[in-house]
């Protein structure tokens, strides 16, 4: 399992989130204050995935 800090840019309160990424994919985030939040942090290990290739 890896985890990741990233702040949020989902909406205007900029969370600061931790995500667990378990296989390329997101298992759980924490510090989303919303859950447009949780959609933020898929779609930025997705890209972090993608970005290698």
């Amino acid at each position: 399992m890896e985890k990741i800090k990233m702040t949020c840019t989902g909406c205007r309160n900029g969370c600061l989130m931790t995500a667990t990424v378990e296989d390329g994919e997101v298992v759980n985030v924490d510090g989303n204050g919303c859950m447009r939040g949780y959609a933020r942090a898929q779609e930025n290990v997705s890209f972090s995935e993608n970005e290698g290739k």
